[in-house]
């Protein structure tokens, strides 16, 4: 062994970098992050086995634990956006499992894997999970140009909007509802300010996120038409166009009439019981970082997005030294700490910072786009050179943390970098 030849394993390692963009970085932190970023999701890749004839991945090699064994979600799928510039076929194998394992009245469970779909049956209800599938999906397909592979896409992705119209829209409004059992489904899963409103501090307390017309699925789902809308016309289906558009704008337009507070320029869940800012006595107006999901989903009017990026860029708020966190930092239940997993409460998570940072691109807000990037790129920096980890969630405020690492999803930083340097 110590007299291999360790030049050969080198060329074969960065001989798998030959596909990614080679973008000159202006900083050797940069190319490090970025380096990292994409190891980070390529060792998580794991060969065809059991219920599935694709490769999948499990969204974390470390610790090694049933939940981060337990197969792919729609947003740890995510790191697909980033993936695809390293391997697009496998990229495109990953998310094959979803439609593979995809229910027949258009159900994408909560996990697909080698055990199959797991839907987590609850008050009689499947649990799916926060639709994020044909967005990743037509990302996918703008590096891979794979036309079979967007036919599939679109196909499932139609079922699964389908699927949702008919279970996550109980009162028949038009706006959404997280299905009965929230608190996973909604993969913002504890220390929630809204959606725990009433759980006295419990981490799995009482949970009301399928009593309020959730904010974030009905930007979750109105971004999942509009990507819909795209395939369609990159397909020539004239007759899908229409749907989509006309399906896309009555959603903005019911976003906007009752989730937009006037009186604070930002937006809100509303109550099912009557579309207003108060459930049981309390109220609903907390800024979390889903405020923004207007500006990624295109719902946000040009004059909404003005008032949005206000909020953003107030240090007070949500402008703070390594991103933008969860809950707004004059919330009284804000924590910048990091102490365990699952933290919605102040801690940075870069999938929901990536969208931000996406939603700013939409309107043409470039250049707080790219200081957002910055902040980004600082947080994981840090942290690498401190302790050579990626992390769950990132401290808004300190260099200090202690969550769960080297989680899949963190690859977006990757992303984030060609989507910078591409501009």
């Amino acid at each position: 062994a110590l007299n291999a030849d360790l030049q050969k394993y080198v060329d074969e390692n960065v001989a798998l970098f030959k596909s990614v963009p080679k973008i000159k970085f202006k900083t050797a932190k940069e190319k490090m992050v970025y380096i990292g970023a994409l190891n980070l999701v390529r060792q998580c890749m794991m060969p065809p086995r059991g219920m599935t004839e694709y490769n999948y991945y499990n969204f974390s090699r470390n610790p090694i634990w049933g939940w981060g064994h337990g197969h792919q979600v729609m947003h740890e799928s995510l790191a697909m956006l980033s993936y695809v510039y390293l391997d697009a076929k496998s990229a495109q194998q990953s998310q094959q499992i979803y439609i593979e394992q995809q229910y027949d009245d258009g159900l994408i469970g909560y996990r697909h894997g080698p055990r199959g779909p797991q839907v987590y049956p609850h008050d009689g209800k499947a649990t799916t999970s926060a639709p994020f599938f044909s967005w990743t999906n037509w990302e996918v397909y703008q590096v891979s140009k794979d036309r079979q592979f967007l036919k599939d896409s679109y196909k499932a992705g139609e079922k699964f909007v389908h699927y949702l119209e008919r279970e996550r829209d109980v009162d028949r409004d038009g706006l959404y509802e997280w299905g009965p059992y929230g608190i996973i489904e909604n993969v913002r899963d504890g220390w929630n300010a809204v959606f725990q409103l009433f759980s006295e501090g419990e981490d799995e307390g009482r949970d009301i996120s399928d009593e309020l017309e959730a904010l974030d699925l009905s930007c979750q789902v109105a971004n999942e038409i509009y990507y819909l809308n795209l395939m369609a016309k990159e397909l020539g289906n004239k007759k899908g166009m229409e749907e989509w558009t006309k399906k896309f704008d009555k959603l903005a337009k019911l976003i906007n009439k009752y989730m937009w507070d006037e009186q604070d320029k930002f937006y809100y869940h509303v109550a099912t019981s009557d579309n207003s800012f108060e459930f049981e006595g309390e109220s609903l107006k907390r800024k979390e970082i889903i405020g923004f999901l207007p500006m990624w989903a295109h719902v946000a009017t040009k004059e909404q997005a003005k008032e949005l990026v206000k909020h953003l860029k107030n240090p007070d708020s949500f402008w703070r030294k390594y991103g933008v966190p969860t809950l707004a930092a004059d919330d009284p239940n804000y924590t910048a700490f990091v102490d365990g997993c699952c933290r919605w409460n102040g801690p940075i998570w870069l999938l929901w910072d990536y969208m931000v940072f996406d939603g700013l691109k939409n309107y043409g807000y470039d250049k707080p786009a790219r200081q957002l990037a910055d902040k980004m790129m600082l947080a994981v920096s840090t942290q690498l050179e401190k302790n050579h980890r990626f992390w769950e969630s990132y401290s808004p405020d300190y260099p200090m943390q202690e969550s769960p690492s080297n989680y899949i999803w963190d690859s977006i930083i990757a992303k984030l970098l060609i989507d910078v340097y591409r501009n």
